[in-house]
């Protein structure tokens, strides 16, 4: 059975999947405390939250770093972020907990919708970020500005270049998240000039040329990172990025079965993999990849109605009507969906039921 597909950039932008930033994230390695650990931004909210009654919104990964039980901290964490994906949400949170700071770390696009929503808002300021943080504070704050990052660069100036180098990448691709394009390339620039081979610093230059759909230039860079090492992950998923961009899906197929065999259960690749198993028609496996990333946002109590219309056209697409109802029926109770998501769910459930032929 076969219907009308709903557009594939509708998966980009889902809350869970958080765009392109989420595809460059670098692997673990042995490095120092300031980065290895939040100390510089824990070191700054101690210096502007001195009372320990103040109010903090923070991220999952903050929760080894704060005061109190790990688990009332990892159940507040999971409200928060929760919150975090639906900016009326997070609205209404503050409104009840009024929030005196917000220590966003980690990965930029968990927590992608509430970035932005910050960004025009004239009630909270970004004051902080370093290459583990964001942190906000309620105006009249004072605004961080690019000049600051000349006192991020001095904190490491001792240190080897190869931290420099991580510095700048991880400073960066916070800042090209939050839509500080120039001053995320100037670090970027920086960190290449001090070591061209470095793969991570080619990688996020190929997401900083993705982020403003210069996809070519997305396709050079990534290139570029996988002759250093042909193994960077990171750089394999901005390439498919990139091809998939370029409509070349059985290409970056090719390489989203390679990051998914090497991780799995690793969310961004699953994120990444299915929009490509999507507009390649690899339904069965873009049905068993719907199916993962399904159980991953049942687990963290997140929205999974748009998942779910698109399993439910894979299930169609393969001729199993009944799943593709249940897949629809499921979607429609959520009540995040948008306009168009939930007429479109409406009309393919009618033509499925009346088994009118789709031209």
């Amino acid at each position: 059975m076969k219907f009308p597909r709903l557009a594939v950039s509708a998966v980009v932008l889902l809350a869970i999947a958080g765009g392109v930033f989420h595809i460059c994230r670098r692997p673990a390695a042995p490095l120092s405390a300031e980065l290895a650990t939040p100390a510089l931004a824990q070191a700054y909210l101690k210096s502007v939250m001195p009372d320990p009654g103040g109010k903090l919104f923070f991220t999952t990964p903050a929760v080894g770093f704060l005061p109190g039980s790990p688990e009332a901290l990892q159940k507040q964490a999971v409200e928060f972020e929760t919150a975090a994906q639906d900016p009326k949400a997070w609205r209404a949170l503050d409104r009840k907990e009024r929030f005196d700071a917000l220590w966003l770390m980690g990965s930029p696009a968990g927590f992608r919708p509430l970035l932005d929503h910050l960004r025009p808002a004239a009630d909270w300021k970004l004051t902080y970020i370093d290459p583990t943080s964001l942190v906000y504070r309620r105006s009249p704050a004072t605004a961080w500005t690019p000049k600051d990052l000349e006192g991020l660069k001095a904190t490491f100036a001792s240190h080897s270049k190869a931290e420099q180098v991580t510095m700048r990448v991880q400073t960066a691709h916070r800042l090209a998240a939050i839509g500080e394009l120039q001053a995320a390339k100037g670090l970027i620039d920086e960190a290449i000039a001090l070591d061209a081979g470095s793969s991570p610093a080619w990688t996020e230059l190929a997401c900083w040329h993705a982020a403003q759909g210069q996809w070519d230039r997305a396709l050079e860079t990534s290139e570029r990172a996988l002759k250093n090492d042909k193994n960077y992950f990171p750089a394999l998923a901005a390439r498919a990025n990139a091809l998939f961009a370029h409509g070349k899906f059985n290409e970056a197929l090719k390489l989203t079965r390679r990051l998914v065999a090497d991780a799995p259960g690793d969310g961004p690749n699953l994120y990444l993999h299915a929009k490509v198993t999507h507009a390649a028609h690899a339904y069965t496996e873009e049905i068993e990849t719907l199916l993962k990333i399904i159980g991953i946002a049942e687990t963290r109590s997140m929205p999974t109605g748009t998942w779910r219309i698109f399993l439910a056209q894979a299930y169609g697409a393969t001729g199993q009507a009944e799943p593709a109802l249940e897949q629809f029926e499921a979607a429609l109770k959520e009540p995040g969906l948008s306009a168009k998501e939930r007429a479109f769910a409406e009309k393919a459930m009618e033509r499925i039921r009346s088994r009118e032929p789709i031209l």
